[in-house]
């Protein structure tokens, strides 16, 4: 029985939104910007001076050619290649790569690859050299809405870094392989993986990639010199690197793989997939492989499904490809503007709501038992029925103790709290303060709506300027507390069902979104911890960045343990002198410093410089060793010059 697209994209489609869907991306994903095999090798030959058989030079692009005699010529000119320099290599490697020779920065990225990359997407894998996708998603980047609401001011380098969704590009090295494994159980990054080396330098400038944090001038070297076009490459990068092979083998059996472009018929991925088949058996995910219908007679469906578990999906043409990449994106990301004609319903079930009980056994729980909740939805005006509340995100004047109104509030949850006559005007002096000055606490009037201010409470902060920002200042390591006083106060004034909206969070944080909710988090686990006996029943924490729900999904979030525990997991980058990095990680417990882990990892205080990521507070402590780890912190130890 044959499958179509139309078979496909609602599994396609939930797949994405549990984070398990990943494309793999081939050759046929770069046309017409780069050349194909065919007049790559005849370039690098040309560069190399090696002599092309003539009917290799005169074949067309659809000759039916033997792979072998391919390989021997790649072999030739890889060979050729190595009396220059890597500078010089990588500049024939580019020209050969760019159809019609055209220059750094010049090449039009294809539909299906712009198409593509209008989505975000976690991880991607790829055979190609080329930076189109990497540059069609700079060109389409939305790390603001990504994340939630988008930043003020200029943020600095280790912030952009944290929040962008332009993919990072990794290769085949021990540190790139780690990286990649752990982006399948962690939030991180996006991460475009390199297999066979990355060239950059055709739909951009290779400066450009490197301000958009893509990759410096030594990690191009590295991926340059990771390049696979000869048969001794290919030999090289699948027996020699057991590492890179036990990392492939995990991602193929914890992702459903789409590919696109046929990046599955290269001879030697064909045996890499053969191998991991036989050690590990069938992986739990289906794979699917698009082809256009002329591949049809030249594909063996059975082996392709039965030794390989991908199943073939054929379409009519191949410039329908874009189309059906764009219906894809349409159905998980935001519809394209203007919409396609004949716009389609919704395909897939998304989650939108997750729950948790504090019970005990592996029974359900009784009715009476503390419930919370994850929604993906906006905050609603309480009922005004005496039980229930709403909690909002707000800022503090360091002088006067006076709320600052956040987005929360200002963008239309009073105005409707006021149209619902749960208020009787929306005067910012209307919020009170609950708690002693420097409040965490605040109620608007009497009305069922408060405030927790996430702000640094010591009497003696310097004040911060030059941002844009307001007056207050963000600190993640107060937001647990922060949350916690805010409960115990709407528990005190009888409320049984709490909506809470995200913390800290707004245009002006310092950090991504997932930080300040990882804690928020941390103050339920204190509340609850330290008031057993509270009424409150139902608790909701509403999100509202997909940054943050589509890796609850995907269960990157440990949510169930950091409500129940306050064991961490901390990632540790330890870097030398050389510029080289070795990242592990430790597992600690409790309110943790960066002291207790520069003495856990053994390292002379006296030696090293520490760096958190992201920052936690525009102020900077004594000693960088004074700093609070958070359980999504890495922590980065650098030797003192």
């Amino acid at each position: 029985m044959e499958i179509g697209f139309d078979d496909i994209l609602p599994y396609l489609a939930s797949a994405y939104r549990r984070g398990v869907l990943a494309p793999f991306i081939g050759s046929g994903m770069s046309r017409p910007a780069c050349t194909s095999w065919l007049d790559l090798l005849r370039g690098l030959a040309d560069a190399a001076g090696v002599e092309v058989p003539e009917h290799l030079r005169e074949a067309g692009a659809d000759a039916r050619l033997d792979t072998s005699e391919l390989y021997r010529l790649a072999d030739k000119a890889v060979l050729g290649l190595a009396s220059l320099d890597a500078e010089a290599r990588g500049d024939a490697y580019r020209k050969a790569l760019s159809q019609g020779g055209k220059p750094a920065g010049a090449c039009d990225v294809p539909a299906q690859t712009a198409a593509l990359a209008r989505c975000y997407w976690p991880l991607v894998l790829t055979t190609n050299y080329d930076d189109l996708y990497v540059v069609s998603r700079m060109r389409q980047s939305r790390a603001g809405e990504m994340a939630g609401v988008s930043r003020t001011g200029t943020p600095s380098r280790e912030a952009r870094r944290d929040e962008t969704d332009v993919p990072e590009v990794l290769g085949r090295s021990v540190e790139d392989c780690h990286k990649v494994l752990r982006s399948l159980e962690s939030p991180t990054r996006p991460i475009l993986w390199a297999l066979q080396g990355f060239l950059g330098g055709q739909a951009a400038r290779l400066d450009a990639l490197e301000e958009e944090l893509v990759l410096d001038a030594r990690r191009r070297a590295e991926l340059a010199s990771q390049v696979v076009a000869g048969y001794q490459q290919y030999q090289f990068a699948v027996n020699a690197q057991p590492h890179f092979r036990r990392a492939f083998a995990e991602v193929l059996s914890r992702r459903s793989l789409l590919f696109l472009g046929s990046g599955i018929l290269e001879d030697y991925l064909i045996n890499l997939f053969g191998e991991i088949a036989h050690h590990y058996g069938p992986g739990p995910h289906p794979h699917f492989a698009l082809f256009s219908s002329d591949r049809r007679e030249t594909l063996d469906v059975r082996f392709l499904q039965t030794r390989l578990g991908i199943a073939p999906v054929f379409y009519k043409d191949y410039a329908e490809l874009p189309e059906l990449i764009g219906r894809l994106t349409d159905a998980v990301w935001e519809r394209r503007a203007p919409a396609p004609s004949g716009a389609r319903a919704p395909v897939a079930w998304m989650p939108d709501e997750l729950g948790f009980s504090l019970s005990e056994g592996s029974t359900c729980p009784p009715a009476r038992a503390r419930r919370l909740r994850l929604r993906f939805a906006p905050l609603p005006v309480p009922a005004g029925d005496g039980r229930e509340c709403v909690i909002v995100s707000v800022g503090r004047t360091p002088a006067g103790n006076r709320a600052i109104a956040g987005t929360q509030a200002a963008n239309g949850l009073l105005l409707m709290a006021q149209e619902a006559r749960l208020v009787a005007d929306t005067a910012p002096e209307r919020w009170v303060p609950v708690d002693a000055a420097p409040s965490y606490v605040y109620r608007f009037a009497d009305a069922p709506l408060f405030g927790v201010a996430a702000r640094d409470r010591r009497p003696d902060l310097p004040q911060v300027t030059g941002d844009g920002g307001p007056e207050d200042s963000r600190d993640l390591g107060v937001i647990a507390d922060a949350v916690c006083e805010t409960l115990r106060a709407a528990d005190a004034a009888g409320f049984r069902h709490v909506h809470i909206g995200p913390v800290a969070s707004g245009r002006h944080r310092l950090w991504h979104p997932l930080h300040p909710f990882v804690q928020t988090l941390a103050g339920f686990r204190q509340f609850f911890r330290e008031n057993p006996d509270t009424n409150i029943e139902l608790l909701d924490l509403h999100v509202l960045s997909s940054a943050i729900w589509l890796p609850v999904v995907a269960g990157k979030i440990p949510v169930a343990e950091m409500l129940s525990s306050g064991m961490m997991k901390i990632w540790v980058d330890i870097r030398d002198a050389g510029g080289s990095s070795e990242i592990f990680a430790v597992t600690v417990c409790g309110p943790t410093r960066v002291g207790d882990i520069k003495e856990l990892c053994g390292l002379p205080p006296a030696r090293w410089n520490a760096e958190i990521l992201p920052r936690p507070s525009k102020v900077e402590p004594s000693s960088a060793d004074d700093l609070l780890v958070t359980p999504t912190s890495i922590v980065v130890f650098s030797p003192r010059r």
